[in-house]
């Protein structure tokens, strides 16, 4: 009978010992299966965030100052902040189209339901720091210094730049046009008057041409402007860029600008296939009034 019941005792220890190890092999194999969840995530979604700490305009404002703001950024605060006025909405717009992430799931039908954007790590960057990420990307600015300077990544810049691009041309009251007034043109004519020591009163503006330097086109990329590479390539300078015709005042501000062509294309040809020369020719020039241009126009 005591050996029975040893017997028993032994079986029943046996089998608990051998549960608590299979519950423990199973805890093990959960946990490898989650950090290999997370491996394959981590490397399908990119690397994780970095965390950064978000700096303002005005932060920046406050260390450089005035003077040296207005360097940076070829505009002083104050012109900063009315230009931001104006682009923010478009901005915001801008940025909503730039990531087009796709409604899916909810019960609300073709809505998307209860569908919310991903999450930003270091939060959303604001329409200013966006605005200001640009101009000193234009102004010459490393992007290298701009990640530093506002705590944003690399991509951050440059969606900053091509979503400010983007607003910028939404905004109708920066649309550059040759005024069709002929007291404005009476305006440019008598200024020029004042500068020329020939004092010639005739002159409506100047124009000329410049070659905007860009990096050689992908051959994706001349498949979807229906462009050759070649029609980019400025045999003069060796380089390949846009032809861009600008007509200006004597104060040097821009009055027309048209970028339509490649820079394999003479001024002549650009000028003549843009938008301005269509206007000339249906007679928005008050009569006895010329553009000035060097030899490159002559036909």
């Amino acid at each position: 009978m005591l050996i029975s019941v040893a017997k028993n005792q032994r079986v029943s220890v046996t089998k608990r010992e051998s549960a608590y190890a299979s519950s423990l092999i199973v805890k093990a194999a959960a946990l490898a299966a989650c950090r290999r969840y997370r491996q394959l995530r981590q490397r399908r979604l990119g690397r994780s965030p970095r965390k950064r700490i978000r700096r303002t305009v005005e932060e920046i404002y406050e260390c450089l100052g005035p003077v040296y703001f207005r360097r940076a950024y070829r505009m002083s605060y104050e012109s900063f902040l009315k230009l931001h006025d104006k682009v923010a909405p478009e901005i915001i717009s801008a940025r909503q189209q730039y990531r087009r992430y796709r409604r899916k799931g909810g019960r609300k039908g073709s809505k998307g339901g209860y569908y919310k954007l991903p999450p930003i790590p270091n939060g959303v960057i604001s329409t200013s720091v966006q605005l200001a990420l640009a101009l000193r990307y234009f102004a010459g600015g490393s992007p290298y210094d701009l990640m530093i300077k506002y705590g944003v990544s690399h991509t951050s810049v440059f969606d900053s730049v091509w979503i400010v691009v983007e607003a910028i041309k939404n905004v109708r009251d920066f649309d550059i046009e040759y005024p069709s007034s002929h007291d404005e043109q009476r305006r440019i004519a008598k200024e020029f008057k004042q500068k020329s020591q020939a004092e010639f009163d005739n002159c409506a503006g100047a124009i000329d041409g410049i070659l905007i330097w860009t990096h050689k086109p992908s051959e994706k990329e001349c498949i979807r402007s229906k462009v050759d590479q070649k029609k980019y390539l400025c045999g003069r300078k060796h380089k390949f860029g846009l032809n861009c015709q600008a007509v200006c005042d004597v104060r040097g501000r821009f009055l027309d600008i048209s970028i339509t062509y490649g820079g394999s294309s003479s001024d002549c040809l650009a000028f003549e296939n843009s938008n301005l020369y269509n206007r000339l020719m249906n007679g928005i020039l008050l009569d006895g009034y010329v553009i000035f241009g060097d030899n490159a126009y002559l036909n």
